[in-house]
């Protein structure tokens, strides 16, 4: 009887979760780079399988590289969605520093291979989760209806380069202790919830597209290690979200279901971390709640005073699905559209 691999019955799993999100992905201006990193993931999963059910050495060099490489692509991937220009520049070239040592360790110090893995996952993991740590509103690039989920994928995405890392030291322990005799176990166990999270991910990032393309926008402010409550150069908080409500609300720039925080700072003129930080100042939400609160009050006002579907006042108000739609409402309302509807507040 024909014996399938787990590790690539995961492969197979995580690339039907891939063709069901590929038109999503793609529409995204970097979609490429999650398809590549799912892609690569895949293939990663397909090695696994080989290398532990015919115990061949064979593929043993490209596990160490790909495993590398999904690791920087995941950082690349991610970060897209929280910056404009291109997605990768000149100032990258340091990401090419694990691959390079990954294949000097390969031929030089076989040794160290471990540490050098287990060190890039969770350099990478740093990265993940500090950009996870900003909220929402860093990843400015990602319309406002799926910043929740898009947010969640990053913490998945760091919180999985943590896990793959803590599998590496398990497998090192158990070749230092009992000469590898439960690798394979090990591996195939590990690989089960993978499917799960990354199939969030893959979610996640397909839900996250915007409709614009790469524009230049006015630049922010460098950072700098002075801190201050408000510098002077920056803007009076209350009359930027007074200018920001006249756009959101007076001008219904809230219709547009592609809305990010790029967008709407574009229309503002003025950076996108004056928008959030005026938001916040001004409001005590992120900006993804108060713009989907501002499309949930005009859907009460729709919902009272007009006689059109639910899933019309969802599209009129911005949403591009239900289930966004829907949580967003009970998050503001405390309960659903059709019971809101039904007891004619």
């Amino acid at each position: 009887m024909l014996s399938v691999p787990l590790p690539v019955v995961v492969a197979l799993m995580l690339v039907m979760v891939m063709l069901a999100n590929r038109e999503a992905l793609q529409s995204l201006p970097t979609g490429r780079w999650f398809l590549a990193l799912l892609g690569v993931y895949c293939v990663v999963l397909v090695l696994i399988g080989i290398r532990w059910t015919s115990n061949s050495i064979n593929v043993m060099p490209l596990l160490p590289l790909l495993a590398v490489c999904w690791c920087i692509l995941s950082w690349i991937a991610f970060r897209s969605l929280s910056r404009s220009g291109p997605v990768i520049d000149a100032e990258d070239w340091p990401h090419l520093i694990p691959v390079i040592a990954v294949a000097v360790v390969l031929f030089a110090s076989p040794v160290w291979l471990e540490v050098v893995i287990v060190t890039t996952s969770l350099f990478y993991a740093y990265l993940l989760i500090r950009l996870a740590r900003k909220g929402a509103d860093a990843l400015r690039m990602v319309k406002f209806g799926a910043a929740r989920n898009c947010h969640r994928a990053v913490w998945i995405t760091g919180a999985l380069l943590v896990y793959f890392a803590l599998i590496e030291v398990v497998i090192a322990l158990d070749f230092g202790y009992f000469g590898g005799r439960h690798a394979a176990m090990i591996v195939t166990i590990a690989n089960v919830p993978t499917i799960f999270l990354l199939g969030l991910v893959a979610v996640g990032a397909g839900q996250a597209g915007s409709g614009d393309e790469i524009e230049a926008v006015p630049s922010e402010p460098a950072r700098t290690t002075v801190t201050s409550p408000q510098p002077e150069n920056e803007p009076d908080y209350a009359e930027l979200m007074h200018r920001l409500t006249d756009l959101l609300v007076d001008q219904a720039l809230y219709a547009d279901t592609e809305l990010n925080l790029q967008r709407l700072a574009r229309k503002a003129g003025v950076p996108a971390k004056q928008v959030s930080r005026a938001v916040n100042s001004q409001t005590e939400l992120n900006v993804s709640q108060w713009v989907n609160g501002a499309r949930i009050t005009a859907a009460c006002e729709l919902l009272r005073e007009s006689d059109d579907s639910i899933l019309e006042i969802m599209d009129k108000v911005g949403f591009a699905t239900k289930s966004n739609f829907n949580r967003e409402f009970r998050r503001v309302t405390g309960t659903s559209p059709s019971v809101w509807r039904q007891s004619g507040q």
